[in-house]
């Protein structure tokens, strides 16, 4: 998996903070890919992505080989897509109403994935509160 990292980081332009800081680690992108991956079939397809929280312009924009279904690294592209896509000032990270329209339907799911209580979720954080959001 050291192409996720790299992608993460090409998908996902910086302002003001360092990308280390805000991407997700390997081990909460493995958490949020397989609580996505409900049939557990290694990929996430677009029913699952969806009741994930994606987008289904996401989805195809993170499936280039157009398969119908989502690995690892193109979920985690996904997530990222919609997460720049929801963040029209480019300060890399998510207020209240930009992760609305990202996608979290719950203030309650946003306030605990904001553990710094900087009342904006960064690219880390979006994802907990997309995989908080699963039932």
């Amino acid at each position: 998996m050291k192409f996720l990292p790299v992608l993460l980081l090409m998908a996902f332009p910086v302002a003001g903070a360092t990308a280390a800081d805000m991407r997700p680690t390997e081990a909460q992108i493995d958490t949020a890919f397989a609580k996505a991956d409900t049939d557990k079939n290694g990929t996430v397809s677009l029913q699952e992505a969806k009741k994930f929280g994606i987008t289904t312009k996401m989805f195809e924009k993170a499936n280039p080989d157009k398969d119908g279904s989502l690995d690892k690294k193109e979920f985690a592209a996904a997530v990222s897509y919609q997460f720049t896509a929801a963040d029209p000032d480019k300060d890399a990270t998510l207020d209240w109403k930009e992760a609305q329209n990202a996608g979290i339907k719950d203030k309650r799911v946003f306030d605990a994935s904001d553990p710094d209580r900087d009342r904006t979720l960064d690219l880390a954080e979006y994802l907990a509160a997309l995989a908080a959001q699963v039932k």
